[in-house]
This record gives structure tokens, sequence and C-alpha cells, in this order.
């Protein structure tokens, strides 16, 4: 075979291998398509279910949904090993055979460089849409803890007026969303009935800042935001004085210092604001939880203060 590769082959415009690396590299493309295919329509199949289980789910950790979700990235792994193991097998391994007998010197030797990184380019393309569908899959994990907060409040609602005193039988109003047992005194007996509040009563104390962070988290982007500005506009403001250096003119060079003190102007703003809005950001969210669980304000307010003054 490889004697195909004589100084008269090479002369011709396409050497008779070529036809064989035309096809290899149809065929990969098509098998990735394929793969990509099966991979888009598992993710869309997988997804609205996994974001009903998160839902659906009882289990204070959600052990039935990190299952599933394990066994969907298991799939999705599975999906992105066999392209690598083909990739490794019919494309890399046919390369290195042909550049291994093809002189660096010859004119088609291109031709086989140019296959790999064809292919390659187009296995790089594969993996793009491996990582979207990976990272769709990973927003499932989100949770819509409003929805979960509101179950909490209407069972709040269906028991308040439902319980009973042990001792005399009357009715006991439950003022507020308890998360711990505890006792209540019957106005009419004096007797202290304990109550135990549900395993989704307890559990809104372990959702609680997660919910407030949800509805703080605009306020959170705008100082994450703000951070950012001061490295990007120091690196704008370097590059513009690295610019300076085999600069004669007097007037661009002016113009250039005019734009490195107008960064310079931006990023001490910005310097000075991230702090602010990180404040605000906290206030706010701290705000929220105490609304949620009003009887951990003391606790939060000790966790509040201490932020604030890292």
């Amino acid at each position: 075979m490889f004697g195909l590769f004589k100084k008269q082959k090479e002369e011709e415009t396409n050497p008779e291998w070529y036809t064989e690396l035309q096809e290899s590299q149809e065929r990969w493309f098509t098998f990735l398509e394929k793969l990509e295919a099966k991979m888009e329509e598992f993710a869309n199949a997988a997804i609205p279910e996994l974001k009903e289980i998160l839902q659906t789910d009882d289990d204070l950790y959600k052990r039935t949904f990190h299952k599933v979700y394990s066994g969907v990235n298991g799939q999705l792994s599975n999906i992105r090993e066999k392209a690598r193991d083909t990739y490794e097998e019919k494309i890399l391994n046919v390369y290195y055979d042909y550049n291994s007998q093809i002189s660096v010197l010859s004119k088609h030797h291109n031709v086989v460089s140019d296959f790999r990184n064809r292919c390659s380019d187009r296995h790089n393309d594969f993996e793009d849409k491996y990582d979207y569908w990976r990272n769709q899959i990973e927003t499932t994990k989100q949770r819509d803890l409003e929805i979960e907060y509101q179950k909490i409040l209407d069972e709040y609602e269906t028991i308040k007026d439902k319980f009973h005193c042990t001792q005399c039988g009357a009715g006991i109003l439950i003022e507020k969303i308890f998360l711990i047992e505890t006792y209540i005194t019957c106005q009419y007996c004096q007797t202290q009935n304990t109550f135990a509040p549900s395993t989704l009563s307890r559990n809104l104390q372990n959702i609680a800042r997660d919910l407030a962070e949800q509805r703080t988290a605009h306020l959170y982007q705008e100082f994450e935001t703000e951070s950012g500005k001061e490295h990007a506009l120091y690196l704008q403001r370097h590059e513009l004085s690295l610019s300076k250096i085999h600069q004669s003119d007097k007037k661009v060079l002016s113009e250039i210092q005019s734009k490195m003190d107008d960064l310079d102007e931006q990023r001490k703003f910005a310097v000075k604001n991230a702090p602010k809005l990180r404040q605000i950001y906290l206030r706010a969210m701290y705000d929220e939880w105490n609304k949620i669980t009003p009887d951990l304000k003391e606790h939060n307010e000790k966790m509040y203060q201490n932020q604030i003054t890292q």
C-alpha cells in the first residue's frame, strides 16, 4: 500500500490515498452528526423529566433526583467517550500511519495535515455541543424555591387552626411557621402542648437563605459586574500605556494619555462603588432572609455584621 507514496505518485494532483482520506473524513462527519442528534434527543427528553422530579421529590435531600441526574450525565458521558474513542481509532491512527510514510518535503504532506485539522475541528464542534447540553442538564439542579416556599405557606394555612389542646380540647391557633418542636400554652387551661412542625415546615430553615439569594440575585449581579470592571479597565489602560512606547507624535500621545486618564477615573470609581453595591446586596438579601424566617433574625444580623466588616 505504502508503495503508492513513490515520487511518480507525488507528482499527481491527487494521490490514490487521497480518496481514502476523503472517505474517512466523510464517515467521521456523518458519525458525529448522528451522535449529536442522539445527544440532543436524549437531553431534550431528560431535561423536563429532571425538572419534574426535582419539584415533586419530597425527600429533603432530593435523592431520587440526584440518582436520575447522575444517570443522565452518565449517558451523556458515554456518548462523548464514543466520539473520543472513534476519533483516536479512525482519525488519529490514520493520520499517524500516513504521516509516518510521507515525507515532509512532499507536496502532498499538507493533504494529511489538512485531513487531521478538519477532523479535529469537527470534533471540537461536537465537544462544544456536548458542553452546551451538559450545561443545560446542569441548570435542572436549580430548584424553584418560590414553589417550595409556597407549598410551606399553603400547608401552614391548612393546619394553623386545626391544632387542639391535649388536656381540654380547645382549639389553639398556630400563629406562625415553627421550624422546630415547640411548646404552646393553651389559653384556657394553661396546659403546655408540644407542637411538632412537619418535615416541610422544618425544611424552611434549609431553603431560606437560598430563596433570599434568588430574590436578590439581580443586586448580586450588579456587584459582580462592577467588581469585574476594575481589572478590565486596568488592562485597557495598560495596553494604551504600552502603545506610547513607540509613539513620537505629541498629538497622538496626548490623545492616548487623555484616554488613559479617563480609564483611570472609571477604574477608581469602580473600586469605590463595588463595595457599596456589595453592601446594598447583602442588606437586601438579609432583609429577605429575615422576612422568610423571622425567628432567625437575631442570628442572621450577627452574620450580616460579620460579612460587611470583611
